[in-house]
């Protein structure tokens, strides 16, 4: 696996026709984008479920269950010609694994929504194991060590996006201080109460929708749903990056960590978690 370093940070070496720009000119053009009033945007580390989380926006802001046409890397701040963004219609869904630092200067000038969510660092580390071994980029995603060695890279050494601690801590850092609106909550208590924090993102969104359309929502968000419609019904460009019968969705279960991490490997992150969250506030759950 290969990333890119910058500005204080790394990230996977997207494909150049996927920017269209140097890696210096897109994070320049990042920090300088255009954010319009009305924009939101969903951050969370990899394998967080973001997909999920974007679509279920996506859905709210448009009062409908259909699913939108695009998959949410199309609308990536690191994953897209910046230039691009402009073309596309308000009220725009925007979505990034990036710090706080990386983000549009205009996101904190005009205290844009945010929606950020984690997940726990056991299953975060399988997901992404198996998304980088199924990917066909060799020199960006491309993994073909086994899971210990990933599992050592993951706690110890960094890959894309950095260490899953250095994340979140410092997301939890900028929330203790920043004017911006935000809805923080973990892919855990998502999976385990759905429409609870459908019906709480829609009341942080300013939506006024019905609780029929957010149980319909609900259930049109389910993995399997999912993970059908981005197979059916969806423009996914990503597509020939991955190997056949792989894709972003696998199994999206809390707790499957269990099936693959031997005891070495769980108690490999235990004390790693142990050691970097002792003065967190963040609540882990490892099972529902």
């Amino acid at each position: 696996m290969m990333a890119i370093e910058i500005d204080g940070g790394t990230i996977p070496p997207y494909p150049e026709e996927m920017l269209g720009n140097s890696y210096s000119e897109q994070f320049r053009k990042l920090r300088e984008m255009t954010i319009r009033d009305d924009d939101v945007i969903v951050c969370a580390y990899p394998k967080a479920g973001t997909h999920w989380i974007w679509e279920v926006i996506q859905m709210l802001r448009g009062q409908t269950t259909e699913y939108h046409k695009h998959i949410k890397e199309q609308h990536m701040l690191e994953a897209r010609n910046i230039d691009n963004f402009e073309a596309d219609p308000s009220p725009r869904v925007l979505n990034s694994h990036l710090y706080p630092h990386h983000l549009p200067r205009q996101m904190f000038e005009k205290k844009t929504k945010m929606i950020y969510f984690t997940r726990n660092p056991k299953d975060t580390a399988v997901s992404m194991y198996f998304q980088y071994q199924g990917n066909t980029v060799e020199k960006s995603f491309g993994y073909h060590g086994n899971l210990s060695d990933f599992i050592d890279l993951y706690i110890n050494k960094g890959i894309p996006y950095g260490l899953w601690y250095d994340y979140v801590l410092e997301w939890e850092k900028f929330f203790k201080t920043t004017e911006n609106p935000f809805y923080q909550f973990s892919y855990e208590d998502m999976k385990q109460n759905p429409l609870h924090h459908v019906k709480g993102l829609a009341k942080f969104l300013d939506t006024d929708i019905s609780d029929e359309l957010c149980e319909a929502i609900v259930d049109a968000c389910s993995f399997n749903k999912l993970k059908k419609a981005n197979e059916d019904v969806k423009d996914d460009f990503l597509k020939p990056y991955f190997k056949e019968g792989t894709s972003f969705y696998r199994k999206g279960k809390v707790g499957d960590w269990k099936n693959w991490l031997t005891v070495a490997d769980s108690e490999s992150i235990d004390r790693m978690t142990a050691k970097r969250m002792k003065n967190s506030q963040i609540q882990l759950k490892y099972t529902i």
